[in-house]
């Protein structure tokens, strides 16, 4: 398969990510992002059936998509089994996150998410240094990556205030959209 196809999986699982947890929000009646956790719209006993079941496969399908692209995306790392390694364990996280939504027990969606956020913030931070991509897209990926560790760090030390979530999350996720987009489209 081609780099093209990988970086689309790639850009696509962050995109329809970012689009579904929109439109779950919108959906969820008195839904604040500094109250409830993106996760709530997973909770099948909070968000109700048709939200739960959208966010959930949701999350699934960005699991999928990532851990599918993070063979042919490694490999066009000059550390590719590093930067291989690192998606993969992001798209299980992200997978675990819809297998085990939130209230799960064994806290196996906490243990997801966790794996999701650390090495979704490593994996971008990777592909900014290790890929031949322009300058910017570079230090981007390096900046995003840094900004959610260091989110992620202040999520857990805070407490868990659900707006820092979103510090966590939203830059691993567009950092994945324009990367993805940006290598579909210059590579081949």
């Amino acid at each position: 398969m081609s780099a093209r196809l990988y970086a689309t999986a790639l850009a696509v699982a962050a995109i329809q990510f970012i689009v579904v947890v929109q439109i779950a929000q919108w959906l969820y009646p008195n839904y604040s992002v500094w109250t409830n956790y993106i996760s709530d719209l997973g909770n099948r006993s909070l968000a109700g059936p048709l939200i739960s079941t959208l966010f959930n496969a949701s999350a699934a399908a960005l699991g999928v998509l990532v851990m599918a692209s993070s063979y042919g995306v490694g490999r066009l790392t000059t550390r590719r089994a590093a930067s291989t390694v690192l998606l993969g364990l992001s798209g299980l996280g992200a997978l675990g996150v819809g297998l085990f939504p939130e209230g799960s027990p064994y806290g196996l969606h906490t243990v997801s998410a966790l794996t999701a956020f650390l090495f979704g913030g490593l994996a971008v931070a990777a592909l900014g240094v290790y890929t031949a991509v322009p300058k910017a897209l570079r230090w981007l990926g390096v900046a995003f990556g840094a900004i959610s560790l260091a989110s992620l760090a202040a999520y857990i030390a805070l407490g868990e205030p659900p707006i820092v979530e979103r510090l966590v999350v939203y830059p691993i996720l567009i950092y994945a959209a324009l990367y993805g987009i940006y290598v579909a489209a210059k590579w081949g």
